[in-house]
Parts: structure tokens; sequence; C-alpha cells
């Protein structure tokens, strides 16, 4: 049974793990700032999700296995899916979208995603996942030089 849990400040290092294996895929398809010197990807706003109560780290799991991972922000207005990570044994087999139904459950209210720019195994991810979820009831739109497909829905009333 998938499940979530958010993580706290104890967790943040597994979080840090999880996040360079992510950027290490999402690297391939856009520049991403490597550190040499720590042999890292660098990602500036983690310690965000664990002192400020409108962000979340949330970990995916199945039993005990994790199986991945997504970063939520909330501002006055909607939640913003910032980051979404499955791993790649758990890819391509409907864990994505069983994960992320749960959090949209959990969070009511408006919602904005942004596809990772270049991916179309991403957008395709989202479209189909978001499309499933709101009874294909959200709006679509084409944003930046990379033409990235930003998805809004409101789940209030589901």
């Amino acid at each position: 049974m998938i499940n979530y849990s958010i993580l706290t400040k104890e967790d943040k290092n597994n979080l840090k793990k999880m996040l360079q294996l992510y950027l290490h895929d999402i690297s391939r398809f856009f520049p991403i700032d490597f550190d040499s010197e720590k042999c890292e990807y660098i990602y500036d706003d983690i310690d965000d999700y664990f002192d400020n109560g409108e962000k979340a780290a949330i970990v995916f799991f199945n039993e005990d296995d994790i199986i991945g991972f997504s970063l939520i922000d909330k501002n006055e207005e909607e939640y913003i899916v910032q980051e979404m990570f499955i791993l790649n044994n758990y890819k391509n087999k409907g864990y994505g979208e069983e994960c992320i139904r749960k959090v949209f459950d959990d969070f009511r209210g408006k919602w904005v995603i942004r596809s990772l720019p270049c991916s179309e195994k991403s957008e395709n991810f989202w479209n189909k996942t978001i499309k499933n979820y709101t009874n294909d009831s959200f709006e679509l739109e084409r944003v930046g030089k990379y033409n990235r497909a930003v998805f809004r829905f409101n789940n209030l009333e589901k």
C-alpha cells in the first residue's frame, strides 16, 4: 500500500541524497549547476522545506520501501508542486500517479504543477495524472523559453 509522510529536519540528509538522484536525472533536459568540490548538484532552497510552514517535503513509501519524494509549496492562493521524483525501479508502474493523488486528496485547494522543461515524458505524466484526477477539469498553459506546460486545477469541491 502506498503512503506518504511529511519529512522533518531529522530526515533532511535522506532527502538531500534523493534530491541528488533527481537532479542527476533531470540534468539531461537542461543545465543544472554542479559543485565539483562537493561532487553534488546545487539546490539552494532545501532548508526552506524544514523551516517554513508554507512548504512541505514529502516522502512516498510502499510498506517500508521509499518510492520517491515531492516538494510542495503553498502561498496565499495555491499549492505548488515544485519537485516530484519516483525512483527508477518504481517508474512506469503507476506509483507516481498513486502517490501524488494521495497528496492532492489531503491538500485541498487550487494547485499549480509545472512540468519539467524539455521533457515530453514529464509532461505526459502530469497531463494523464491531472486529467484522471480532475476528470479533465483543468487548465493548461505554455510558458517561457522552453514552452513549459503549466497545469492548474482546483480540488476544493472534489
